[in-house]
């Protein structure tokens, strides 16, 4: 999948255990992804990190992982990293609803939620549908509870 978009983000995927510390955007998870596990099951399929350049991947269901070229997740990332560039900021003051707290897109075979954390940072966690309700009540208070952090620049 080429990633052409008009406002085409430099962004790309990586793979926390395939990736050198050294060029590692999370300085700590606070084991989130293990968290996640306990609360989901099977039916989480994703658990990322992102930056305004980077998506880094902490878990991802093995089923998953064999089916998507490094093309795929380097426009997954690009999507997810562009909407935490330019989407938070603009949907709080568009809406006056308060803080923005998470997104969830909704797909034929699953769902994916994105937590901004602080300026173009955040967290991004997929599921399967049987994860249901669950997506916007526990993995937003499981994010909120553990001390998550992100650097903000690719370095």
């Amino acid at each position: 999948m080429t990633y052409d978009s008009p406002t085409q983000s430099p962004a790309r995927a990586q793979f926390v255990d395939e990736t050198p510390a050294s060029k590692r955007i999370v300085e700590n998870t606070d084991g989130i992804v293990e968290r996640l596990r306990d609360e989901l099951g099977r039916d989480l399929t994703m658990v990322a990190a992102y930056n305004a350049d980077v998506l880094e991947i902490h878990y991802f269901h093995e089923t998953f992982r064999e089916q998507y070229e490094p093309s795929d997740l380097d426009a997954l990332a690009a999507d997810l990293c562009l909407d935490g560039r330019m989407g938070d900021a603009f949907q709080e003051e568009l809406l006056q609803l308060g803080q923005f707290n998470f997104v969830i897109k909704g797909f034929d075979d699953g769902l994916l939620l994105r937590a901004p954390l602080s300026d173009g940072t955040g967290v991004a966690v997929s599921t399967n549908l049987n994860a249901g309700e669950k997506l916007a009540t526990v993995v937003p208070r499981t994010i909120r509870s553990c001390d998550v952090r992100v650097v903000t620049r690719d370095q």
